[in-house]
């Protein structure tokens, strides 16, 4: 029995501790994976997916206005004191201008009533319906133009992560290499080779790399945050970034993304502007369809009954009904230009979208020839650093060997240390920019699928 107690102990704590482990469970993610994830958590996409079930219940709120409406009351009056009227007293034989006080009905009165209305006609219920179909197209583009933005978002916010990893593993190895050295100098120290300003220069070059390896971590940590705030991930979600940053280099297609043809009508922005105009023309013909009569037809079922007593629940009294079915028509005649001005107001709206779609039919033409340049002029930073990386490497490496020949000195290690260094963020930092660059040109050169 003690036995069996102590194994079922055991198994608790172990199914607690896997619990444990796949609550923080670590979530790896290539750069695709991370942007596919963030269509579906990232807070600006599920609102804008939100805003079209908002537009679709909007359109059959417009549609159910124009089915019949049924609706019913019921009402219940005490006349504590019966209304009068006064009837000339001709009536009853009374002298000329004499008039007699009349009480008519009853104190107690109740009222069931119903009621059907249809819309026959009405031009704005129809402009209506076509408007909240405009709406909901809009809000669909919304929701792509949210998509394209997210995605480069998430690339944006990617690369550097994985630059940064990089220049960590980079500088961890540099660091390694320094301390084998110093260790190298010190010995050579002890033995009466050196003097101490080669191990004091060591020295100070290990503190510089440890100083840069601890803000490294510092920008992964908040690029890392960064990046999961916009996935949709809540901060303590550990996640391993699985694409490495050569894979990412190879991606970067030159050729294809510099001739791609770039069509502005398919550019997201273009058409939600081109939505924007649809809803605009709906407006004016909405503010037009107020010089249009309606016609409504209705039918009305009533029962009225009317007691000297409270007893409308008693089944031999009676209710009198009343039946009636009718159309109205309204026809608008006279606004004093109030109708008028409306319509104008639509219409110079509309004007100004017009300039708005061939403003930023320049625009994005602009946009795109300046991103296209900025791109290749990346492209090719990123191929001078590359080559001037390559010299620096060399130049340290021959150096480094000469140092332990002991045919240089600390100084001029140092010097060519730091040049080799320098040329290392900067083969770095170029290659973040053009990766961010062809995020960029990408984003501009993706075709709508609307």
């Amino acid at each position: 029995m003690k036995y069996k107690k102590i194994i079922l102990t055991a198994s608790f704590l172990f199914g607690l501790g896997l619990s444990l482990v796949s609550s923080q469970e670590v979530k790896e993610f290539s750069l695709r994976e991370a942007q596919i994830y963030a269509l579906e958590h990232n807070y600006d996409v599920v609102n804008a997916i939100t805003d079209i079930e908002i537009a679709r219940e909007r359109v059959k709120e417009t549609v159910a206005t124009g089915l019949p409406q049924i609706s019913g009351s019921v009402s219940y009056n005490d006349y504590l004191e019966i209304p009068t009227q006064l009837i000339p007293g001709e009536f009853f034989e009374q002298e000329p201008g004499t008039f007699i006080p009349v009480q008519f009905g009853t104190q107690h009165n109740a009222t069931l009533s119903g009621q059907v209305n249809q819309m026959i006609f009405n031009g704005q219920y129809i402009v209506g319906l076509q408007a909240s179909q405009a709406y909901l197209s809009l809000s669909e583009t919304s929701y792509e133009k949210s998509q394209i933005e997210i995605k480069n978002m998430i690339a944006t916010a990617y690369y550097p992560v994985i630059i940064l990893q990089e220049n960590q593993t980079v500088f961890d190895s540099m660091l390694v290499t320094l301390e084998n050295m110093l260790y190298e100098t010190r010995e050579y120290y002890n033995a009466g080779f050196v003097e101490d300003s080669d191990v004091d220069q060591l020295e100070l070059l290990k503190a510089d790399m440890q100083t840069t390896l601890t803000n490294i971590e510092n920008q992964l940590e908040i690029s890392r945050n960064t990046l999961k705030y916009l996935m949709g991930l809540p901060a303590d979600q550990e996640i391993v970034l699985t694409d490495k940053l050569n894979d990412l280099m190879m991606d970067v297609n030159r050729e294809i993304l510099m001739q791609k043809e770039f069509d502005f009508e398919n550019h997201i922005d273009y058409i939600m502007l081109d939505r924007q105009e649809n809803l605009a023309d709906l407006q004016v013909k909405l503010s037009r369809t107020e010089y249009y009569p309606m016609l409504n037809a209705f039918y009305t079922y009533q029962r009225n009954a009317q007691r000297n007593e409270f007893n409308f629940f008693t089944s031999n009294e009676k209710w009198y009904p009343t039946q009636i079915l009718g159309l109205q028509l309204d026809i608008p005649i006279w606004s004093s230009g109030n109708r008028y001005h409306k319509v104008q107001q639509k219409k110079l709206e509309l004007e100004k979208i017009h300039v708005q779609q061939e403003q930023l039919k320049q625009g994005l033409s602009l946009r795109v020839r300046t991103v296209r340049s900025e791109f290749n002029n990346a492209y090719l930073v990123y191929q001078n650093k590359e080559r001037a990386l390559a010299n620096a490497q060399r130049i340290y490496e021959k150096m480094r060997t000469k140092y332990k020949e002991g045919i240089s000195t600390s100084l001029d290690l140092s010097q060519t240390y730091n040049q080799y260094l320098n040329s290392q963020i900067d083969h770095l930092t170029s290659m973040q920019t053009l990766l961010m660059k062809k995020a960029e040109l990408e984003k501009e050169l993706t075709k709508s699928e609307y």
